[in-house]
């Protein structure tokens, strides 16, 4: 299935299949008042992104390459949560220079360069290669494995004229290894998850979000992941998916309530979610640019409570995961 239609309109819905393609020369996009924009017009509304989180015991790595049409954004983390040390980069490119987000979803091909470093990342054949290298030297190298899990893969209607196209997986085994601050190199293993993250399309102009990822090893040996948000991908479905040994489960709506600085609270609208959200340190980018502008927070965290599904009980424990709250305009 390519993701748009003969008549220039995207699929819309979650699909068990990926799409084949993602032909945006295909997309008919008109404005609010009905004007068919081509070109540069068109390209400049499109917005793509890939974010690749990795939990290794209590390292948690966050890498991006996000292709805002206006600009380019690279950005790298590894955070040690025993130490509260963090090595972190990121970079901007005027007009996307330098930036590739191949968003389609089978194969693709995506980099992004800003001196020192060079991100890249390939998938082919059911597996994500992902490469940071600084000076030539390479920091980070990770093989993830997406077989055997189920994907989400949603496109929903966005605004008067747009779209929205996500794809996610969590709960992923991952080869490999990073550079840590102490410039000791540490493998990944069997217990290290990975998750992915890779959206496109139409976006409001003005848009906000929030967003939760957590993937760990349950008391009873099963592999969790979970994908929360709110704000984006509402208008038909939402993008609220429980993983239990790489099976997905849908979830009802979400909802987040900020209690204070460091403490959330996250429930669902049938009531079978209910999670607290402790947090700590943040990535956070605060551009204000009148026309363009964005307030981007990322805070490490640690996640307990329960969900209830129909066949088990899955209990958080202070499992670490990524909280997310984002608004942009663009």
């Amino acid at each position: 299935m390519d993701l748009i239609q003969a008549n220039g309109q995207p699929h819309y819905g979650r699909f068990t299949e990926l799409p084949t393609t993602i032909a945006l020369d295909k997309y008919v996009y008109k404005t609010p008042y009905g004007k068919v924009l081509n070109g540069w017009r068109k390209r400049l509304k499109y917005k793509k992104f890939k974010f690749c989180s990795i939990q290794h015991e209590h390292y948690s790595i966050g890498i991006a390459i996000v292709d805002l049409a206006w600009a380019g954004h690279g950005f790298l983390y590894i955070y040690d949560h025993l130490s509260q040390s963090v090595l972190e980069w990121n970079a901007i490119n005027l007009f996307a220079h330098n930036t590739v987000v191949d968003e389609q979803p089978l194969f693709n091909q995506s980099h992004f360069k800003h001196s020192p470093f060079q991100f890249d990342f390939q998938h082919a054949n059911g597996v994500r290669y992902v490469q940071a290298v600084k000076h030539g030297e390479e920091v980070l190298k990770a093989r993830i494995f997406c077989a055997g899990t189920d994907a989400l893969s949603l496109c929903s209607p966005t605004g008067i004229n747009g779209w929205t196209y996500t794809q996610k997986l969590t709960t992923l085994a991952v080869e490999g290894f990073f550079i840590n601050k102490q410039k000791q190199k540490v493998e990944f293993h069997e217990k290290t998850f990975a998750a992915l993250d890779d959206s496109c399309g139409f976006l409001r102009p003005e848009t906000a979000w929030f967003w939760l990822s957590c993937n760990f090893w349950d008391k009873k040996g099963n592999r969790v992941g979970i994908n929360l948000a709110s704000g984006v991908n509402e208008s038909f479905g939402n993008e609220n998916c429980l993983w239990i040994n790489g099976r997905l489960y849908a979830l009802a709506d979400v909802l987040f309530e900020i209690q204070d600085e460091q403490h959330w609270n996250i429930r669902s609208l049938d009531g079978k979610l209910k999670l607290t959200v402790e947090t700590s340190w943040r990535r956070y980018e605060n551009l204000n640019l009148s026309i363009v502008g964005s307030q981007f927070s990322q805070w490490q965290s640690k996640i307990s409570g329960q969900i209830e599904t129909e066949d088990t009980i899955v209990e958080f424990d202070q499992e670490y995961g990524l909280l997310e709250q984002h608004y942009a305009k663009w």
